[in-house]
């Protein structure tokens, strides 16, 4: 009996061991499976619907940045944004610099006046929508750029019009990577363009005195530009850029309960050796303890429904309801330290205050030059934002995105000042001083937080004290 009993025993462990066995082969084998292929995804949904060929921009930007001479490096990052405050060989090489530029400046205008800006997007490894490349973005800057400075030069010479439709061409360019559906990383580039051509604007208006037919002329185009312009920050495609990193990283069981791949989690620790055997031990038990894949597209999906909610409204908007969305949407993440490391999400904080902030730079700027404008025809500033309305000048009141009220205006001894009251939501009547605690964004990642007080429009400052930011806005991204 007693020897019956140990072969039982024995038994009972000889299955036991062999299912051992066969979990371990199993989870060693066992790797993700590729089964979607999101470039293609991410090509039909940011396809313009009712795509034709013929109304696309891509040709004739390509043609703008193949022509394209480089920027010089003396005015690539410059301190100075005004063409009369460099000395004279320095003027003489802009001045060379963009007339070479002629023909890329006649495709670039061209491009513009065409509806839409598509590029079918090519995966550089194994259609992984993390490897497509973005070579344009860069020349597109650098061509905006030079552009902004022709407009300047044009205005120097008396040339309004012709200064003021450039600074309108390359705000829509801008509104050309301004798509909801493109990747991040080109909705920020069409923002910051839009903002460099607003700044561009407000410096020309500084040092020049424009007349008022030139004036009217860009209010009213600009006026229609921002009438006309649909754009809402979106997130689809980074969306879509999450759900290809799952699949590419963790396990396909066919239930769903697959966990981090574990060659993947052992790789995530190598350029991490040295930084704390806690962090490193929690990647590696990931493979283990952490989320399924079940439970990360979860998360994926939470991400995206709060920053759908938070972006229909304004940053005053959120203050007032007194829930924190964006601290929910980071934190969504911080559960499981895989998903912190692949950076599963998106920065809504920073899309979601550069669009405001974007908004309302140029509505700003389109309040400035209807005050100029009734400045010249009456011969002082009008008392009220309100004034200009009731008398034509202005469409309407801007609203003030961090406040409940509109842009806060104000006459002054020789002029007037024009201002958000900025993320701090507190007016502290047109001051700009930046503060800079540290913050963190993530393990170990100290970062400057730049708060800034208020934003203000006008008077427009010097480079020298903005340092190299675009005047009539502080970003804090």
């Amino acid at each position: 009996m007693r020897l019956t009993n140990k072969k039982l025993l024995l038994s009972i462990l000889g299955l036991l061991l062999a299912v051992l066995i066969v979990k371990i082969a199993l989870f060693v084998t066992a790797k993700p499976k590729i089964t979607v292929n999101y470039v293609a995804e991410y090509n039909r949904m940011s396809r313009p619907q009712d795509y034709d060929p013929n109304d696309n921009a891509a040709p004739y930007y390509q043609k703008a940045f193949d022509t394209f001479v480089e920027t010089p490096d003396k005015f690539e990052y410059p301190h100075i944004d005004w063409p009369e405050d460099f000395n004279s060989a320095d003027q003489a090489l802009l001045q060379e610099w963009l007339t070479s530029n002629t023909q890329a400046f006649e495709y670039f205008r061209e491009a513009v006046d065409k509806p839409y800006y598509w590029l079918e997007r090519e995966a550089q490894e194994d259609n992984f929508m993390g490897s497509m490349m973005l070579p344009e973005l860069a020349v597109y800057r650098e061509l905006t750029n030079a552009l902004i400075w022709e407009a300047k030069l044009t205005a120097l010479e008396g040339r309004f019009h012709a200064a003021f439709e450039n600074i309108l061409d390359c705000y829509r360019a801008g509104k050309h990577k301004c798509r909801p559906n493109v990747l991040p990383s080109e909705q920020h580039v069409g923002l910051r363009i839009k903002q460099t051509a607003v700044s561009a604007a407000l410096v020309i208006l500084d040092r020049v005195q424009v007349d008022n037919r030139a004036s009217k002329f860009f209010q009213d185009d600009l006026q229609q530009e921002l009438d006309t312009d649909t754009y809402v920050p979106g997130s689809q495609a980074e969306r879509l850029l999450d759900y290809d990193m799952l699949q590419r990283t963790f396990v396909d069981n066919g239930r769903g309960a697959g966990r981090l791949w574990w060659r993947m989690g052992f790789d995530i620790v190598i350029p991490l050796v040295g930084e704390g055997k806690i962090y490193e031990r929690k990647i590696k038990l990931s493979c283990f303890t952490g989320p399924t894949k079940k439970q990360a597209a979860k998360q994926i999906e939470q991400t995206f429904s709060l920053f759908n909610q938070v972006i229909t409204k304004t940053p005053w908007q959120i203050k007032d309801e007194g829930r924190d969305y964006f601290r929910e949407i980071e934190n969504i993440n911080k559960r499981y330290i895989s998903l912190e490391i692949f950076d599963i999400g998106i920065d809504a904080n920073s899309i979601f205050h550069n669009y405001h902030k974007t908004r309302a730079q140029t509505e700003a700027l389109i309040t400035i030059l209807a005050i100029l404008r009734y400045k010249i025809d009456t011969g002082q500033f009008p008392e009220t934002l309100n004034g200009l309305v009731s008398s034509g000048y202005l469409q309407a009141v801007p609203n003030d995105p961090y406040s409940s009220g509109p842009l806060v205006y104000k006459r002054t001894a020789d002029g007037f000042t024009l201002y958000s009251i900025g993320a701090d939501f507190s007016d502290n009547g047109g001051t700009t001083t930046i503060e800079q605690p540290t913050r963190f964004l993530g393990p170990r990642m100290p970062l400057p937080a730049t708060r800034c007080a208020d934003i203000v429009y006008w008077p427009v400052q010097q480079r020298s004290e903005a340092g190299t930011q675009p005047p009539g806005i502080k970003l804090d991204y």
